[in-house]
């Protein structure tokens, strides 16, 4: 939970500092460091121990290009909204994540929902709307929030749930490591990013008025300078060092995360989640928040009406996804809901490092859901995992459901 706070408090500190002028130059930069991060543990993982096979490395890479174009839009759509996004919106606005998966997964996957769970996903996109819609056209500064950049941000999940759902089914044949999965992606989500260099042309996309083409390598030049802290916008911002701070303390979190997952009751994960989200929201309402601290208006009540709503959906959603094979197809039986359910008995689903999570939402998180986990090992729902991590991790055939 410590991290987790930490980790979405410096992502948003990260991209204030730099500006949204400088929004690309740290996206880029972010996935550059998770490529030299990623390598640091995976390439030691390769020489010395047998966890990548030879079957792994030989399968296409086309796949690990969908995923990193789809994960490269949904981190470019964030970095373009972060910096006029309130911090305490953020946490609420991912959330929207869930319901995009169901969304895409019922359409890409034909995986059908209980009711319960449609309607914890319904609460949790009111929660989100009601947090962001009325500060929107009540505030009048724009030096905090400003409204096409919440609307950036919040668009960032869309891609993200496609990709989730894309690497769901397409990843059931073969498991692969986590760190050989995450690192070709990386790879790719950082050429194909790029491509959307000419979109900061458009108004909103790295500055309110848009610039010139030939502007854009002054723009990453200048992003750089910020880095190096040698601009005079950035002289007296630890920019280096938050840029540095922010991704060894999302791998860090990532880990722990994974090893919540695994080795934690469904209980356990869903309290853990109960007490985070709450607490990154409100933090940015203290002095802990730093340069990143909101000042309470009238139309923050918004924010706490939407996260209770954003809470009890998210509650209502884990409460029926614990649902045993037999409820849930009793359940769906009563709605009248002729399409199978994808996740039987043997059904794998593979790990991977992504933008959001469910259950625990940050950027760059591992994509695990708990329960269908438990389910699919052959046990039920509140049954712990008690395997080890690195097992898990090096190969293993624990489940899985970007």
């Amino acid at each position: 939970i410590f991290l987790g706070c930490v980790n979405f408090l410096l992502l948003k500190e990260l991209y204030t500092a730099y500006g949204d002028k400088n929004a690309f130059f740290v996206n880029q930069g972010v996935n550059l460091l998770y490529i030299i991060y990623g390598g640091v543990i995976l390439y030691p993982r390769m020489c010395f121990t047998n966890v990548v096979t030879p079957e792994m490395k030989a399968l296409s890479k086309h796949r690990f290009v969908v995923m990193g174009f789809l994960d490269a839009l949904g981190t470019f759509f964030t970095a373009m909204g972060a910096a006029f996004t309130p911090g305490s919106m953020q946490p609420l606005l991912n959330q929207t994540l869930i319901p995009w998966i169901i969304i895409f997964s019922r359409l890409y996957l034909r995986k059908a929902y209980t009711r319960g769970e449609l309607c914890g996903a319904g609460l949790i996109m009111i929660g989100a709307c009601a947090s962001a819609l009325p500060p929107m056209f009540v505030n009048d500064s724009e030096d905090a929030l400003r409204w096409y950049a919440v609307v950036l941000y919040a668009i960032s999940n869309v891609p993200m749930a496609m990709s989730s759902c894309y690497k769901e089914g397409n990843f059931q044949e073969q498991e692969l490591d986590v760190w050989y999965l995450t690192q070709w992606v990386s790879i790719f989500q950082f050429l194909i990013s790029f491509v959307f260099m000419p979109l900061l042309c458009l108004p909103g996309f790295g500055s309110k008025d848009g610039m010139a083409m030939s502007e854009i390598p002054a723009q990453i030049s200048s992003g750089w300078d910020c880095c190096m802290q040698v601009s005079p916008d950035c002289r007296d911002k630890p920019t280096f060092w938050l840029l540095i701070g922010y991704c060894a303390v999302n791998v860090m979190y990532n880990t722990l995360g994974l090893y919540l997952v695994k080795v934690a009751s469904a209980l356990m994960n869903a309290l853990s989640y109960a007490i985070l989200l709450p607490c990154t929201t409100l933090m940015f309402f203290t002095p802990m928040a730093g340069v990143a601290q909101e000042h309470f208006h009238k139309y923050n009540i918004c924010t706490m009406v939407g996260l209770l709503l954003a809470l009890w959906g998210f509650m209502m959603y884990q409460q029926n996804g614990q649902l045993t094979d037999e409820e849930r197809r009793s359940e769906l039986f009563l709605s009248r809901t002729t399409t199978p359910i994808l996740t039987p008995p043997g059904h794998r689903f593979q790990e991977s490092f992504q933008e959001r999570v469910i259950g625990i939402s940050f950027p760059h998180a591992p994509n695990l859901d708990v329960n269908e986990a438990r389910r699919a090992q052959g046990g039920s729902a509140d049954q712990p995992l008690n395997r080890p991590l690195l097992n898990a991790m090096g190969g293993g055939s624990l489940p899985q459901p970007h």
